[in-house]
């Protein structure tokens, strides 16, 4: 097939593509459910095997996170999938998925509905089993279009991005290793505008521990947990430089039993974003000091936990190569793509981190993501998966370009480093 035909079939498998949707949001991934991510891998599995390459079934590493009793908890993950195809080919790149929703098995918002104006709503649907059935459309039609033997692939479908990607980042950062070019399916907003640089994303646990006493007998022998650490609360807000973009966002607190007892124990769990590196690595001194300095001079004991699970994303001239080829793409396709910068965070961070130039929202056009009225426009399936092939096709053509441009950029960091 040459590229208008395979357009044409794209454009052929618009109906098969929605209704495969539906059953797949209709089954429940949320990153705890693990049975239900099981059977959303098993229908994923099946589609890769229907290529000539090797698929492996990867389990993901567990993680320690300190609860809101400030426990330290084990959580595990569901499988990834590891599929490749052609690994020796000069050119390589890596597609990255998440089959797991934020959506958990007792949560009110489970079923898909199609509505009004080419609107599908349903958990999921955008966020981003809509974005995997693109990828792997665009994969199908690659390979009856091309398969040039230039360009290999390799898809990772994780099950634990919606948590942070714990359980998988290592895996996906050595896979990045061996990459010369991203391509991550969140969703695109709904006008179409995709992401460019983004936020680094930390969460972290603050723990106070004080000593209980009868609130009324002996109130003075009691260490109030809660007074020690809303005064720490305080002083980790004011951390926040809206001019640098540096935002600290107490998310939870919790702390106390009866009223009438002076409590042992508080904690609060707090978000971090930031642009720049250095200003993570800044933020991360400045919260030891205050830890330092709450244990030396508070009558309670203070522990943390947590840290950056998404380092901010840059974007290097090879990142920025592969950005402009998508808007050129997109315009084969008559359709203007933007780029716009945004705080929000995904496995595109990391792998930008580790040297991977990366798009990562070529998903399904939607919005709503993370809430009960989460949707997608129904044409985005088949232009995303448009849009895909030519990105593939660009690859297979002139991935060397951007292999120079990575070259160039190592020789200038080697270069500083040793300045």
């Amino acid at each position: 097939m040459d590229l208008q035909e395979s357009f044409r079939w794209i454009e052929s498998e618009r109906e098969s593509l929605l209704a495969r949707l539906c059953e797949l949001s209709a089954i429940n991934s949320g990153s705890g459910n693990l049975p239900g991510i099981a059977r959303v891998s098993e229908v994923f599995a099946a589609d890769l095997n229907s290529h000539s390459g090797h698929l492996e079934v990867v389990p993901s590493a567990t993680a320690q996170r300190a609860n809101l009793n400030g426990e330290l908890v084990t959580e595990s993950y569901g499988d990834m999938l590891d599929y490749r195809m052609r690994p020796a080919a000069p050119i390589q790149v890596l597609l990255v998925g998440h089959m797991d929703t934020v959506f958990p098995a007792d949560h009110h918002f489970q079923l898909p509905e199609v509505q009004d104006g080419g609107v599908l709503k349903g958990p999921g649907v955008a966020d981003m089993k809509g974005g995997i059935l693109a990828m792997l459309t665009a994969l199908q039609a690659y390979e009856a279009f091309a398969g040039s033997g230039q360009l290999g692939w390799r898809v990772i479908l994780n099950a634990d991005e919606e948590t942070g990607s714990h359980g998988s980042a290592d895996h996906l950062v050595k896979a990045a290793g061996s990459a010369h070019a991203g391509m991550i399916y969140e969703p695109g907003l709904t006008d179409g505008t995709l992401s460019r640089a983004r936020k680094g994303s930390a969460n972290f646990t603050l723990v106070a521990k004080g000593e209980s006493a009868h609130a009324g007998r002996e109130f003075h022998k009691g260490r109030n947990a809660i007074v020690a650490l809303a005064s720490a609360i305080d002083r980790l807000a004011a951390f926040t430089d809206s001019e640098k973009g540096l935002m600290v966002n107490v998310g939870r607190i919790q702390g106390g039993t009866a009223l009438n007892v002076v409590p042992d124990n508080a904690v609060c769990q707090f978000n971090v974003r930031c642009w720049r590196r250095e200003d993570q690595e800044g933020f991360l001194r400045q919260l030891q000091e205050l830890v330092q300095d709450l244990n030396a001079h508070s009558d309670c004991r203070f522990s943390l936990h947590g840290g950056f699970s998404r380092p901010p994303k840059t974007i290097s001239p090879a990142n920025q190569l592969f950005m402009d080829w998508a808007v050129d793409c997109g315009r084969q396709l008559s359709e203007e793509l933007r780029f716009a910068d945004t705080g929000g965070c995904c496995d595109g961070n990391n792998l930008a981190a580790a040297g991977l130039p990366n798009i990562d929202t070529l998903g399904v056009q939607g919005g709503y993501i993370h809430t009960d009225q989460e949707f997608m426009l129904i044409d985005s399936l088949t232009q995303r998966a448009k849009l895909s092939l030519l990105l593939l096709d660009r690859l297979s053509r002139q991935g060397d370009e951007l292999l120079a441009l990575r070259e160039q950029q190592s020789r200038a960091e080697e270069g500083l480093a040793t300045c």
